[in-house]
């Protein structure tokens, strides 16, 4: 494997990058929601994990007031910024414990602290957030297209953070304190990827201070995703390509060989990483998708180098790509839950007549790949949290159809106890209209 060293001062991006505040942060949103979302769990059945078979009952809709209004975040000044959130999307999801987790979304904060039985909204708005990030289960950070909030207690107060210029993208918290983000870039990489993933432009920014500001720190061009398992040890996606450093950022290695560019027009590739206690999971998805599957590959890496360990049918890596198919024809979320196992999740849009999301586990550093059927009562994810390969969590939306060609979707959370043999539906927001 060829392995590309990229030293510090190489970044020219970093000559034109301004770290200052575009403003002053917003006054601080506080409050205790006066409702809360029940319990799917008494008042759904439990769906199979065969997937959705008709239309399950709203369970869990959202109920109750919230005190705390959303947070106004200043703008910067003229430049690329991030697209919106899908409407009513949940687009992050993150369990620090079985009892403790956080939804976040374009309308809304969720939480709860006992296994997703209750959500509770913590704060409710035109937010447009895209994902959350708990390094313990009081400090806290929830990124939007132009909104940086953070909590220190649980998320029972969240405060708008200053932005630099460009806005963040995504953040990483090693510690309440020392954090790492991606910033700036056009707008959206490949064709599935959120807000959250820049395709061309981005670069990596580090705090000591819990996000109150942020220096820049060098690396390849257009950054997409960052994360560090300790100071020294990180790991970076950018134009497709995956990095790693062992020095805390100041020389890169280029672990994947494959170009993040193809012909033009046919767009960028994303590379998505997550780490778990000094190694990393990683999925790079296009350049470019067809009309029944897109191209995407996941990895498994560590500072030695990275090992693909399923690819889309259609797609191969160069060199010696790897022989197990993707779980599903679109790449979705994935979640590391330690250095040796992960959970990735993609979806079928034309499969089981509404879609379907099919989910594989791997295990033993992705040399053992075993497909787990199709996550329940949703068609399309959106975010995934596992403890365990037994213990998850999987936000996403359930559409349904009439004869007639008219749909409707609902954003919903859903969970395993059982390893996928069964889900329950936690959480359902409402019904949007029907369309079509």
């Amino acid at each position: 494997m060829r392995n590309q060293l990229i030293a510090a001062g190489s970044a020219a991006a970093l000559a034109t990058l301004l770290i200052a505040g575009c403003g002053t942060a917003s006054p601080q949103a506080s409050g205790t929601a006066s409702g809360t979302a029940s319990a799917a769990a008494s008042s759904a059945p439990a769906t199979s994990a065969a997937g959705n078979t008709g239309t399950p009952a709203p369970a869990g809709t959202a109920t109750g007031a919230v005190a705390g209004s959303a947070p106004a975040a200043p703008a910067c000044p003229a430049g690329p910024q991030a697209g919106t959130v899908t409407a009513g999307a949940l687009t992050g999801l993150q369990f620090v414990s079985a009892g403790q987790g956080w939804a976040v979304g374009q309308h809304a904060v969720l939480s709860t602290s006992d296994g997703g039985a209750h959500w509770t909204p913590q704060l409710s708005g035109q937010l447009n957030l895209t994902s959350v990030d708990f390094v313990s289960g009081q400090d806290g950070w929830a990124v939007g297209t132009s909104t940086l909030l953070a909590t220190t207690d649980g998320g029972a107060h969240w405060k708008s953070l200053p932005e630099p210029c460009p806005v963040i993208r995504s953040v990483h918290f090693l510690s309440p304190t020392t954090g790492y983000a991606v910033a700036g870039g056009s707008a959206q990489g490949s064709f599935g990827t959120g807000p959250e993933i820049p395709a061309l432009g981005g670069v990596v920014l580090t705090t000591n201070d819990g996000g109150h500001s942020w220096k820049p720190l060098a690396g390849p061009a257009d950054a997409q995703t960052v994360c560090f398992s300790d100071p020294q040890h990180g790991w970076l996606g950018a134009a497709g390509h995956l990095y790693a450093t062992a020095d805390g950022g100041r020389v890169w290695t280029s672990l994947t060989l494959a170009s993040g560019s193809a012909a033009p027009g046919s767009g960028t590739a994303s590379m998505s990483v997550e780490c778990a206690s000094g190694a990393a999971w990683a999925l790079r998805i296009g350049p470019g998708a067809g009309m029944s599957q897109q191209a995407h590959v996941a990895f498994h890496a560590d500072q030695a180098g990275a090992t693909a360990i399923f690819a889309e049918q259609y797609y191969q890596t160069p060199g010696s790509g790897p022989s197990a198919p993707a779980p599903g024809a679109y790449a979705g979320p994935f979640s590391a839950i330690d250095s040796a196992d992960a959970v990735f999740i993609d979806s079928c849009s034309p499969c089981g007549g509404y879609g379907t999301a099919p989910w594989d586990v791997a295990s033993r550093s992705g040399v053992t790949l075993t497909k787990e059927g199709n996550v329940g009562g949703i068609t399309s994810p959106e975010a995934a949290s596992f403890l365990s390969a037994q213990t998850g969590w999987v936000a996403g939306t359930d559409t349904v159809y009439q004869p007639s060609g008219k749909s409707r979707a609902q954003e919903r959370i859903v969970a395993t106890a059982n390893g996928g043999r069964s889900w329950q539906v936690q959480y359902a927001g409402p019904w949007s209209a029907w369309t079509g």
